[in-house]
């Protein structure tokens, strides 16, 4: 899996082979094939075990706001600095054009990190407030958190500076999905 990685970071996704992958781990294509179906079956592996390792939130923090602009400035990190990074963006990539890897990217994937990160979130947000922030609030939040990290990333393949991770925190947490939006003020009468 570290030969594939490494394959793609060196040489991008069109030059990674079974074939180069297998030369570069100095094993046989039959090992790789007794694993895995394809070099796609390879960097899904590779993304989840990444994720796993890069992705996580952090394990203590003094507040919530704390944690969510530290998980925002790590997932900056890796959709722009990192070989994880680049392997999302080329497994979303092909999943655009490949609907059987669409499916297990969400299935294997994104779908179990999107459970993990759900999870962290509600406990980030318990320590503040009391109560369990419900699923699709909780789904909405990560949304809406992720949603304009992943964009910058993208779009500039800049990651983002420690400003925009405060600010973006502190919009949310004003405007937390399921929370009234504050009352508009009342404007002075008119002498």
């Amino acid at each position: 899996m570290r030969a594939a990685d490494d394959l793609l970071v060196d040489t991008g996704f069109q030059a990674v082979t079974v074939g180069s992958i297998a030369d570069r781990a100095g094993v046989s294509k039959q090992t790789i094939y007794r694993w895995w179906r394809s070099k796609i079956d390879i960097l899904l592996d590779v993304l989840e075990e990444d994720l796993r390792d890069t992705a996580s939130w952090p394990a203590r923090t003094e507040s919530a706001p704390a944690a969510l602009v530290e998980h925002v400035t790590r997932l900056s990190g890796v959709f722009t600095r990192s070989s994880t990074g680049r392997v999302l963006f080329v497994l979303i990539g092909h999943a655009l054009q490949d609907a059987t890897t669409a499916a297990a990217l969400r299935k294997h994937v994104l779908d179990p990190q999107r459970g993990q990160d759900r999870a962290r979130l509600r406990a980030a947000l318990a320590s503040d407030s009391p109560g369990t922030l419900p699923r699709q609030e909780a789904d909405q939040f990560l949304d809406l958190l992720a949603g304009p990290v992943f964009y910058r990333a993208f779009m500039t393949g800049r990651p983002t500076d420690p400003r925009f991770a405060e600010r973006l925190v502190a919009t949310l947490l004003t405007c937390r999905p399921g929370t009234p939006p504050d009352p508009a003020p009342t404007a002075d009468p008119i002498p």
